[in-house]
């Protein structure tokens, strides 16, 4: 069977419909499934495309991209007509590859039965679960009418669909918003369809750009709705609505190259200074005869890669946008290797381009995480990572309700005030959400290992359950969400502050916190004269207080100082805090990964270090749920904990999580620490995001300055999108038990 002969001796848009509807009504008792896979270089892996090539028997159907003459507009228009017809193709055991274009670029896409896909062993990108049409003619012009009659074809509930709605006037373009919903489902991007006139689920919420989440174990599921529309009143087929059901496959689609023409970067590593010097001429060289094209551009990152010697005791890395700019970067690393302060001294350099290099690397000895509180997480923080980690999202989701983990809700929703208005259990969950997600990023992706961990304030929580300590890190989840001690007692109406004031009932109590640049002492002698105030955290050169908002003005004016307004509900780190500290140690004291027990038996890697003592915590249920009431309960005093760290080897500490809240901070503390005393080593702090900033650009610069402090870390998620025929990221992570 020609599909294409077939489509062509169609003569009306009644006939088109008709078929299509034949070919829905006999898939009623057999829910159909077609596997659909991206037909490209890049997406269709090399077993794909191998499986593939063994069919015998196939269709090939070509879409004319410019055909779009009124004669023909009834063939352009029936891609339902077209399906109706490749399914019974498909029945037969046959590949149908459909042909078209995208602009000037030639796409195609396979069909074939789902359950023969899944016995060859095949991961479709997507399946089409159903499809309708009706135009005027037929008495079914309404969309949602054809949108419900695919979503019945399909057996899937409109309250689990997002929906797509796009002009198609030809059938090239209805082919060319397929492949875009299909491609949207393996990449779980949730983004706008090229002509997109309507984005909307069922009930009636816009939909931004970014992740698609979805249910734990739920299948993600896309209807689009395809609208035809004529300026010929006389044609039977005018505003012609076409409805295709598609669900998610088990297939990712290719990561986007972290490194690329316009993100380039380069690692240099050698044994001495003077060499480094060498291999920078080399570059500029290189650059000066060189062809300024995206060829060249790349040729050069994989040649630098492929010269890059991990082992080698000096690395610089030269980031740029353009190879105009890594010209500038190259001069201008040139110009810091012969200063005396970054040759000989030990100065670290950075450019604000992230381009950097220290002559005195750290190495990873004492290589510390450090977890961020509270108030750190941000509307559409980091939306994009998805596109780049495909895989670890993939994973991610897999292992527990990611969604609830980052409060997706809040965090990613279309109106950016509403993560402003979270509240302290969601910023919690959130924040721990996106420290976890760092943690596997840094630790599986990129192998990076730490040797020291450390919190602040409630990141003490997201250290334990990132670095895979404790058993169910997810269950903290649904726990935190419903708690009494975040959402009542140390934050929204604050009955424990009530209580520890001794207030009754209709007694209003108005609380805030400031921060201030002040010396703790001077604090700490006014706050007899201020029972309802307390110094909650001391951090370098500045101090917070929080309280009744009356008496902390009242305190800073009699210090004399100005203090900047957190106006954040939270009695956290102050007396009243400690009415609750049972009830903290029981909500921490939480089952370990046998794996983690076993690891501490055997002197554990990582030491974890508590704000609440000096003594690294001992890795058990009541150890860790106690340092970590003591910590919640309690005056934090974010300067000794760094200063302790310090002591036991910490070097370099690396921010895990959203923004850059304590980077600057331990920055500060270090060298007031180090200035005290000339036997204090150097430190340096990394955050490996920051708010305002491009997430992958941001990571990027992380990951150069650990580069340039020689520690070990893989680079083959840098190197792989510089190969010409690269594998997808995807594949490292099993697809098995996908959702359907």
């Amino acid at each position: 069977m020609n599909l294409a002969h077939t489509l062509a001796t169609l003569h009306s848009g009644q006939t088109e419909t008709s078929i299509a509807d034949t070919a829905i009504t006999e898939k009623l008792a057999k829910p159909l499934r077609i596997a659909v896979l991206l037909g490209d270089a890049v997406n269709l892996d090399s077993h794909s495309a191998q499986v593939l090539g063994t069919f015998t028997e196939r269709e090939r159907v070509q879409i004319s991209a410019t055909d779009a003459n009124q004669s023909t507009v009834h063939e352009q228009r029936s891609l339902t007509a077209l399906l109706g017809q490749a399914t019974t193709a498909i029945e037969q055991g046959k590949l149908v590859e459909l042909k078209f274009n995208d602009g000037n670029l030639p796409q195609s896409l396979y069909l074939l039965d789902g359950l023969r896909a899944a016995k060859l062993r095949l991961h479709a990108h997507a399946f089409i679960a159903g499809f309708a049409a009706g135009n005027d003619t037929t008495g079914v012009a309404n969309a949602a009418a054809v949108a419900s009659k695919a979503l019945a074809a399909a057996k899937r509930s409109p309250a689990q669909t997002v929906q797509h709605q796009t002009v198609a006037n030809t059938l090239n373009e209805a082919f060319v918003a397929l492949r875009q919903g299909v491609t949207a489902l393996a990449a779980r991007t949730q983004a706008p369809l090229k002509g997109t006139t309507d984005i909307k689920q069922t009930n009636n919420t816009n939909h931004q750009a970014g992740y698609w989440f979805s249910d734990q174990h739920q299948a993600r599921v896309l209807c689009l709705n395809l609208v035809a529309k004529t300026s010929h009143q006389a044609d039977e087929s005018r505003n012609l609505n076409q409805s295709l059901v598609l669900t998610q496959g088990t297939q990712l689609v290719t990561p986007k190259a972290l490194v690329d023409e316009n993100r380039l970067f380069v690692p240099i590593s050698s044994d001495s200074i003077n060499e480094l010097k060498a291999k920078l001429f080399q570059l500029l060289s290189s650059l000066d005869i060189g062809a300024p094209d995206t060829s060249f551009a790349l040729h050069q990152l994989a040649f630098w890669f492929e010269r890059y010697d991990t082992n080698a005791p000096l690395a610089l890395v030269l980031m740029a946008a353009s190879s105009d700019d890594l010209k500038l970067e190259a001069k201008a690393m040139l110009t810091a290797l012969e200063s005396d302060a970054i040759r000989h001294h030990g100065q670290h350099f950075k450019t604000p381009a992230g381009s950097c290099f220290t002559a005195k690397p750290l190495g990873d000895a004492g290589l510390t995480f450090v977890y961020p509180g509270v108030g750190t997480v941000y509307a559409q923080m980091f939306n994009n990572l998805h596109e780049y980690f495909p895989a670890l999202y993939h994973q991610l989701e897999r292992e527990g309700d990611l969604s609830a983990m980052l409060q997706s809700p809040q965090i990613y929703a279309a109106d950016v005030k509403t993560a402003a208005g979270m509240n302290l259990s969601q910023q919690a969950i959130s924040g721990v959400g996106a420290s976890y997600l760092f943690t596997k990023l840094l630790t599986q992706v990129f192998n990076i290992k730490p040797k020291m961990a450390l919190g602040y304030s409630m990141g003490e929580a997201a250290m334990w359950a990132s670095l895979d300590v404790w058993q169910t890190p997810h269950g903290m989840i649904n726990a935190t969400e419903n708690s009494d001690i975040f959402n009542h007692a140390i934050s929204g109406e604050l009955t424990a502050v009530r209580r520890a004031w001794q207030l009754a009932d209709n007694e209003a109590i108005v609380w805030n916190s400031f921060v201030v640049r002040a010396d703790s002492h001077e604090i700490k002698a006014l706050l007899p004269e201020f029972p309802r105030a307390y110094l909650a955290i001391t951090q370098g050169d500045t101090c917070v207080i929080a309280g009744c908002e009356t008496s902390c003005k009242a305190l800073l004016a009699k210090l004399g100082k100005r203090g900047i307004a957190a106006n954040r509900v939270t009695a956290m780190h102050t007396a009243p805090a400690m009415l609750v500290h049972g009830q903290v140690q029981d909500f921490y004291t939480q089952a370990l990964k046998p794996e983690a027990l076993k690891a501490a038996a055997q002197d554990s890697p990582i030491r974890f270090i508590s704000a609440a003592q000096t003594a690294p915590v001992t890795v058990d249920s009541n150890s860790i749920g106690r340092a970590i009431a003591d910590t919640f309960c309690s005056p934090l005093d974010f300067s000794a904990l760094i200063q302790n760290a310090t002591e036991q080897g910490a070097r370099l500490f690396v921010e895990v999580g959203a923004d850059r809240q304590t980077s600057t901070l331990i920055d500060k503390i270090s060298h007031a620490h180090a200035s005290q005393s000339t036997a204090n080593a150097a430190t340096a702090a990394i955050a490996c995001n920051a708010k305002g900033a491009d997430a992958i650009t941001n990571l990027l610069k992380c990951l150069a300055q650990l580069i340039s402090h020689r520690v070990p870390l893989s680079l083959t998620p840098l190197i792989q999108s510089l190969s010409a025929n690269k594998t997808p990221l995807s594949s490292e992570v099993s697809p098995e038990g996908e959702p359907q």
